[in-house]
């Protein structure tokens, strides 16, 4: 789900949102933000647990933080990806093993796929 997607899901005007800085692979503010000074959720003002950068429409970046039912929720909402098949997950480990030089053996029992 994007970002639009996201706001819609939970609820949240986009234009109630605090700015943030541009997003970058884990950046202090995260912590601090959460840490330091305690926020509300965005969704329903309860304390929060997380927060992340979003980049809304219009608006630019901004601070999506959410409590701890709602960091859940949106986990729960993701589409589910179809599992991969055992004999794929198993020809993957078998090809790592020969390209570092190892010999490998797989015992299993039951279905193989």
């Amino acid at each position: 789900m994007d970002d639009v997607q996201l706001l819609a899901f939970l609820g949240v005007d986009p234009a109630d949102l605090k700015p943030a800085p541009p997003p970058r692979p884990r950046p202090p503010e995260l912590w601090d933000r959460i840490g330091l000074d305690p926020v509300q959720c965005s969704a329903c003002g309860n304390p929060a647990w997380t927060t992340r950068i979003i980049t809304v429409p219009g608006l630019g970046y901004r601070w999506l933080d959410q409590c701890r039912d709602h960091a859940m929720a949106v986990i729960a909402a993701r589409p589910k990806r179809p599992p991969v098949p055992m004999s794929e997950t198993l020809s993957v480990l078998q090809a790592a093993a020969e390209e570092s030089g190892l010999r490998m053996r797989v015992i299993a029992s039951g279905r193989a796929d």
